[in-house]
């Protein structure tokens, strides 16, 4: 249906917005300090392949003192959490991931502000969670959700550094249906 057909119908339609930078970024900067890298792969019959880890980028200007995988089951939610003196630098692995951050920072011009990455085997990717910002991650797929992390300290169980609340407590507003826009 063309649009002019579509107006002679009655159904109002509007053109998106011309955009001169990717969404990501746009998102990224509403809680200052947080960062995004797509990860392109390499594709062919025989599988992929993902280089994320290069010293010479930005996102690894911090040192990699430690690192883990955490998963995330089909239609669960892990988070909030926080850390006050690490850094999080996520590299989402595998599954449909949401990754929801908070900036809940005292004096943090930002306080208040939300930001949501979303994650697919197709479009994986490195986000860096900056000290103070509140973070938990949506699996909204059908298969397990991957990702490792590289926190910039090292885990101390005898003083970790982590925070929680429930993500279903209402503390932080947070909305977790997935909308259709």
């Amino acid at each position: 249906m063309s649009v002019e057909s579509l107006t002679e119908a009655g159904l109002v339609s509007r053109p998106d917005r011309p955009r001169s930078e990717e969404p990501d970024q746009v998102m990224a900067r509403r809680i200052a300090g947080v960062r995004i890298e797509r990860v392109p792969g390499y594709h062919d019959h025989r599988g992929a392949l993902y280089p994320f880890l290069d010293f010479e980028r930005a996102f690894w200007s911090e040192p990699v003192v430690h690192g883990y995988l955490f998963t995330v089951q089909p239609g669960r939610i892990k988070g909030w959490g926080m850390h006050k003196r690490q850094a999080d630098r996520y590299f989402v692995l595998s599954g449909e991931l949401r990754v929801v951050l908070y900036d809940g920072r005292e004096g943090s011009p930002d306080r208040g502000s939300f930001c949501e990455f979303f994650f697919t085997p197709a479009s994986t990717g490195l986000l860096y969670i900056p000290p103070g910002v509140w973070h938990a991650s949506q699996n909204w797929g059908d298969t397990l959700g991957r990702v490792a992390n590289f926190p910039t300290v090292r885990f101390d169980p005898r003083d970790p550094d982590k925070y929680r609340i429930d993500p279903h407590s209402h503390e932080i507003p947070f909305d977790w249906r997935l909308p259709d826009f």
